[in-house]
């Protein structure tokens, strides 16, 4: 099992609001990150930096992540 995930002081900036919305994603999916990033085709500290809230992902990184997640990507 993985270290626990940092929480999220949600500030209202774009950056957490879109890191927020992501974990989100990943627990309604009740994916691990590890099986996340399995699905998504990036290592796990990709995918964990992606809704770590310090900077924005890439595009394909972003699609692939909800992608893996079941989510709507349009």
């Amino acid at each position: 099992m993985g270290r626990p995930e940092e929480p999220l002081d949600r500030d209202g900036s774009p950056l957490r609001e879109f890191a927020f919305w992501l974990r989100d994603l990943r627990r309604r999916s009740g994916l691990t990150y590890e099986r996340l990033a399995s699905r998504a085709h990036y290592a796990i500290s990709t995918v964990q930096e992606a809704a770590g809230g310090r900077r924005l992902p890439t595009l394909r990184v972003t699609l692939a992540y909800v992608a893996a997640c079941g989510g709507d990507q349009t």
